[in-house]
């Protein structure tokens, strides 16, 4: 990776090498690429991918923004806040930092530096806030860790709403103190107005459902995790046919953007296959294990190491084939220490987010690069406060696991508790 080799090509390359390293079978590696894409759950990606990808092209994502500026736009940092709170709502949907970022950097980074925001602020806005996406169900990034911890999805779907509020409460509070103390330049706020409020309050109303349908179903047991997948993409195609804006052009174009997606993502997971299968196989993780149980490594300080090499990953490695290759290695450890799953989930999945938008290899820097059109250093520069915040977020969570365990201890209990 290094050398600039595609992720794919390298994680097929390693696991190539240790096979024949291991004496090991080259047979092997086709037939766990086969087997790892063979789960009904993995179903689930390419329907919220599709979901989101509707809602874009439907014009949804400008009205759900349209109402988060008119909700929150007369706070000080109005129209950075109202990026928080679309965000946070499109999160519902999408499932995904990348289309989160793109999707609200096409209306910010063009909006904030009309009314006097810094363009790299605006770029750095959106990047913090894209993290949310794999936080708040539905989640690309949950599902994979689902899969590959054998945990349930809607368990870890519920379990990343209140991490999910509470790195929202954050990043407002950052905006509010970066433009009322002057850090950054900003517009005076808008005065709230009751009016604009309700007109885009009703005209995103379609769109607002969709989040609560998608929860709704699953947390209730009526759906299972593609099964929401589906109905989320059969509520985005309603709403287009309500709103009278949907296209044959519009679905093709959702139809190939998901396609695209949904190769990439399934052949990384299905190449990362054989690499866990050589962790295991040679006992990598076990022996991991053993050497942090010999160490006498309590739960909390597992946690802090697996925080700093997630950290150090994440900022080299993209989040699905970084998760891929640590949690094989990691989740043994942490499930002898007594770490419950779906908590270590939402710290894996978070961890590496904080990498997504970290030098040097942060994918989200290059999009909002391409995006907002600013430079590399601004924005890193630009991004500092916000990554503060995320790693405080990021310590709350390690060290108070029930934000992340109270809801679905009470919505989803697991059998014994």
């Amino acid at each position: 990776m290094s050398l600039g080799m595609p992720i794919a090509i390298a994680l097929g390359l390693a696991t190539t090498f240790g096979m024949l390293a291991g004496g090991y079978d080259l047979i092997l590696i086709p037939q766990n690429m086969v087997s790892s894409v063979k789960s009904i759950e993995l179903t689930a990606i390419p329907f919220f991918i599709l979901a989101a990808a509707l809602m874009n092209q439907l014009g949804i994502t400008r009205k759900i923004f349209d109402f988060a500026e008119a909700l929150v736009g007369s706070l000080r940092g109005g129209l950075a806040q109202a990026n928080v709170v679309a965000g946070f709502i499109f999160s519902g949907i999408s499932g995904a930092a990348v289309a989160d970022a793109a999707a609200l950097a096409a209306i910010s980074t063009k909006e904030m530096p009309k009314v006097g925001y810094k363009r790299e602020f605006a770029a750095a806005t959106v990047l913090a806030v894209s993290t949310l996406g794999p936080i708040i169900p539905p989640s690309i990034m949950m599902v994979v860790y689902a899969i590959t911890a054998n945990v349930s999805i809607a368990r870890l779907f519920v379990a990343g709403i209140m991490p999910g509020v509470l790195i929202a409460a954050l990043l407002m509070l950052l905006i509010y103190c970066l433009t009322r103390f002057g850090f950054t330049p900003s517009p005076a706020p808008t005065p709230f107005s009751w009016g604009r409020l309700g007109r885009t309050t009703a005209g995103a109303l379609l769109a607002l459902f969709a989040p609560l349908v998608i929860m709704r179903g699953m947390a209730s047991g009526w759906a299972t995790p593609t099964e929401a997948g589906v109905l989320a993409v059969v509520y985005a195609l309603f709403v287009g046919m309500v709103q009278r804006n949907l296209s044959f052009k519009a679905v093709t174009d959702s139809l190939q953007e998901t396609v695209e997606a949904t190769a990439l993502i399934l052949y990384v997971i299905a190449i990362s296959s054989g690499l866990s299968y050589i962790f295991v196989a040679e006992g990598t993780a076990a022996h991991l294990a053993d050497l942090m149980t010999r160490m006498s490594v309590g739960p909390i300080s597992f946690l802090l190491i697996a925080n700093l090499l997630l950290l150090v990953l994440g900022c080299l490695v993209e989040t699905l084939p970084a998760m891929l290759l640590a949690v094989p290695l990691l989740l043994p450890t942490a499930l002898a220490g007594g770490v419950d799953p779906t908590h270590f989930g939402v710290l894996v999945i978070f961890n590496l987010l904080i990498g997504y938008m970290h030098p040097p290899m942060g994918i989200g820097l290059f999009i909002l690069m391409a995006i907002a059109r600013v430079e590399f250093l601004p924005l890193v520069k630009a991004t500092i406060p916000f990554l503060a915040v995320l790693m405080v977020a990021l310590a709350l969570l390690t060290f108070v696991p029930q934000i992340t365990l109270w809801l679905p201890n009470l919505l989803l209990p697991m059998p014994g508790r």
